[in-house]
């Protein structure tokens, strides 16, 4: 049988786990939720308000990878790259709480500190994401792939 690491929670393939040997995970999450109004000017009169929507949620949260707790930070520093620039949708999920499906807007990375040969060993990333309202697919990329296969049967 396998070991169970038990985990807190996820951004898209980044778990968030708490465990004997390895320790990822996040601090400081908030998430900002607004609804967007449209203003009509009204001559002689106070401008009419009205309700157009809810406006997209963003969330930030901090990571620390920590080589002394199992993650080293250029493994985990690549691998939030990697998913900044692979342009998918990614679920966000903490403590068994769905709180939606989000792109990585921006990262910003401190490392901490280094060992004498200058090697990284403790850094935290901010990671900026915004709310995803689109649909329901993986990546553009495969939204391409398949809409290819549908055309090159249009024209068999």
């Amino acid at each position: 049988m396998g070991k169970v690491v038990p985990v807190m929670g996820a951004l898209g393939s980044l778990p968030f786990v708490c465990a004997y040997g390895k320790v990822l995970t996040f601090n400081d999450l908030s998430r900002d939720m607004s609804v967007r109004w449209a203003k009509h000017e009204v001559i002689g009169k106070k401008p009419v308000l009205e309700y157009v929507g809810e406006d997209l949620a963003q969330v930030t949260l901090s990571i620390r990878f920590d080589t002394n707790l199992g993650v080293p930070p250029l493994i985990g520093l690549d691998h939030l790259k990697k998913m900044l620039k692979n342009k998918q949708v990614k679920t966000l999920v903490i403590g068994g709480e769905y709180l939606g499906r989000y792109v990585i807007e921006s990262i910003n990375e401190e490392r901490k500190f280094h060992t004498g040969a200058g090697v990284c060993i403790v850094a935290e990333a901010t990671v900026n994401l915004i709310e995803w309202a689109g649909p329901r697919t993986n990546s553009w990329s495969e939204q391409m792939a398949k809409l290819s296969k549908r055309m090159k049967g249009l024209f068999k």
